[in-house]
């Protein structure tokens, strides 16, 4: 049986934000439906690191484990899901560019019934148009401005 990886999508842009400002979000698993609107929530059992472990709940879906599989501090951040035979992954990847970083976001989905989780996830285009609103959620947190507390006068 084949159970190579199957990607659905891959998105490259260049973004203006850092690739420190892009990772401390992805890295905070805990805010992730903030700019990814299809996630109900999402809780990390633990610090963030190499195989960290956590849980999460897409809109409309059953809750699911995932592993953190891949951490470069201010570079790279992947989750992969673990779904009913087949494993779903959401690599982040931020290199430095002349405006800010170059963005690049893989979605892939491997095991057994990768191809049924595919087209229950709509399909390669359905998986691409979903991240690039989840980019442009994030880059719109990222740049948005500090809000200072009022001063009681």
């Amino acid at each position: 049986m084949n159970t190579a990886s199957t990607p659905l999508a891959t998105y490259t842009t260049t973004v203006p934000a850092t690739p420190a400002q892009l990772f401390a979000r992805w890295a905070d698993c805990d805010t992730h439906p903030e700019w990814s609107t299809d996630l109900a929530w999402v809780r990390l059992d633990e610090p963030v690191r190499l195989g960290a472990t956590g849980r999460l709940r897409p809109k409309g879906g059953p809750r699911s484990r995932f592993t953190v599989t891949e951490l470069v501090p201010d570079r790279t951040f992947a989750d992969t899901t673990h779904l009913a035979g087949a494993r779903l992954t959401f690599r982040h990847h931020a290199e430095p560019a002349p405006t800010g970083s170059r963005v690049t976001v893989t979605v892939s989905v491997d095991g057994p019934l990768r191809g049924l989780w595919a087209r229950v996830l709509g399909g390669a285009d359905a998986v691409r148009r979903g991240v690039e609103k989840d980019l442009a959620n994030l880059l719109a947190l990222v740049a948005a401005p500090a809000v200072a507390p009022e001063v009681a006068r």
